[in-house]
């Protein structure tokens, strides 16, 4: 792979706790007073962008987060490449994904036009393969920008149902978010990446086969660790349990950070929003030296990717 940096040219948000991209930006700093929705008699802390309305299709709830996205970049994905990230639709000629692609078309004409746009419908783990897809798109077409789009909805009536009952718990959210990435001379690396589309038989292999391959791959210790936790108990026990594969390449400096703690879960667009916090975190200096992002969706695709600075900073006016 060649090993082109990149940076964030452009970017705009909207989620649960913040709808636009300023907002979403202090939600580390700032975190969000907890809110809370009556679903079916339960009050469940949620955080939603609209009111869930138990009739509503998923595609139309998609389609309503990517206009309200689309209402902050003024135009900016017309006839752009554009990497869609989308919910897991575990076979690639899903009717469901079939439906949610025509509809997109006819509502954001502009949105799929160019030839190299391409969809990766495998949740939180799509965004890594689509960053991968990206970095080897950048890396031989020069001035390149591809723009990674990601949007879910926790706002389904058995989503919400399963944390009424207790079999989820944490905040359930929404979002839509839309990074611009590009080359540059000083910037962040994609040192190394593996994926699997292949839907795991349990979450504990699945962790586990990730661990194992990462701690396979690296030689140091590293600096920091992103884990796909919004603070549900099952996706924290997910990761602990199988922690100890990662002897080795993890010590006592080694951080573990959890961005989406503060936005709630954002399913697919939580992975973007993990790598957008990422970014901006070694742009701002807060972090330094090689940091990995596992992420593993709901249904267990899985990815992982291992980031490091390509100089002591990053270009600030590229990002």
């Amino acid at each position: 792979m060649a090993n082109t940096a990149f940076c964030i040219k452009q970017q705009a948000m909207t989620l649960g706790y913040a709808s636009d991209t300023l907002a979403a930006a202090t939600l580390q700093v700032l975190p969000p007073e907890p809110r809370y929705l009556n679903w079916r008699g339960e009050m469940l802390p949620a955080a939603f962008l609209f009111a869930p309305v138990p009739e509503q299709e998923f595609t139309d709830r998609l389609l309503d987060l990517l206009a309200k996205l689309q209402q902050q970049l003024d135009g900016a994905l017309h006839n752009q490449t554009v990497y869609l990230i989308l919910p897991e639709y575990t076979e690639p000629d899903s009717s469901e994904l079939n439906s949610l692609l025509q509809q997109l078309m006819r509502r954001f004409p502009e949105l799929l036009q160019s030839d190299s746009c391409r969809v990766f419908p495998h949740g939180s783990a799509g965004v890594l393969m689509a960053l991968n897809a990206a970095q080897q798109h950048i890396s031989t077409q020069s001035n390149e920008r591809v723009w990674l789009v990601a949007a879910d909805s926790m706002a389904q009536a058995p989503v919400l149902d399963a944390y009424a009952a207790g079999e989820l718990s944490g905040v359930p959210s929404e979002g839509a978010i839309a990074l611009c990435i590009t080359g540059c001379q000083i910037g962040v690396q994609l040192q190394y990446s593996a994926t699997d589309a292949q839907p795991a038989s349990t979450a504990q292999s699945a962790v586990a086969a990730l661990f194992l391959q990462l701690a396979a791959n690296l030689k140091t210790p590293l600096k920091q660790l992103y884990f796909p936790d919004s603070g549900g108990s099952q996706l924290t026990e997910q990761w602990l349990e199988q922690y100890q594969h990662l002897h080795g390449v993890v010590d006592s400096e080694t951080s573990l950070i959890f961005p989406s703690y503060a936005t709630g879960e954002l399913g697919a667009c939580g992975g973007l929003y993990r790598l957008w916090h990422l970014l901006q975190a070694y742009k701002q200096g807060r972090i330094t030296g090689q940091t990995v992002q596992c992420e593993l969706s709901a249904r267990l695709f899985r990815a992982v990717a291992v980031f490091a600075p390509s100089e002591a900073g990053l270009d600030n006016k590229d990002v």
